[in-house]
């Protein structure tokens, strides 16, 4: 899929490519489904969008994203473990900005945990 990947992205033709099973967890099989350098392989692809939503609601508005952009191919990055759901508000407008403040808790954090994504025209 590389070669296929780079010549979308270097044409700014518009397919929505989705890859499944991207897995953080270690599947009920056994570590056959962790491709974690691949994630970091797409995201090195110049003019390539790479959306990895973490629940329903941001697969629903990463797939709106990916309808929307029109300047260049989209990778859509699904999981294949069953992940909770959470509130839908601001997801929409936080996967189109590439992020957002899930929760902002209360006191002073032992962590901050982050995750970042590219951004595009």
């Amino acid at each position: 899929m590389r070669p296929t990947l780079r010549l979308a992205a270097l044409m700014h033709i518009t397919p929505v490519f989705v890859f499944t099973h991207d897995s953080i967890g270690l599947g009920e099989d056994g570590p056959t489904h962790q491709p974690i350098e691949h994630l970091a392989a797409l995201r090195a692809i110049p003019n390539l969008v790479v959306l990895r939503p973490g629940d329903a609601n941001e697969t629903a508005a990463a797939w709106k994203v990916a309808m929307q952009h029109q300047a260049g191919p989209v990778a859509l990055v699904l999981s294949r473990q069953n992940t909770p759901t959470y509130s839908p508000e601001g997801v929409f407008e936080g996967v189109q900005r590439g992020g957002y403040v899930r929760s902002t808790g209360a006191g002073t954090p032992e962590a901050v945990l982050m995750a970042t994504a590219p951004s595009w025209p």
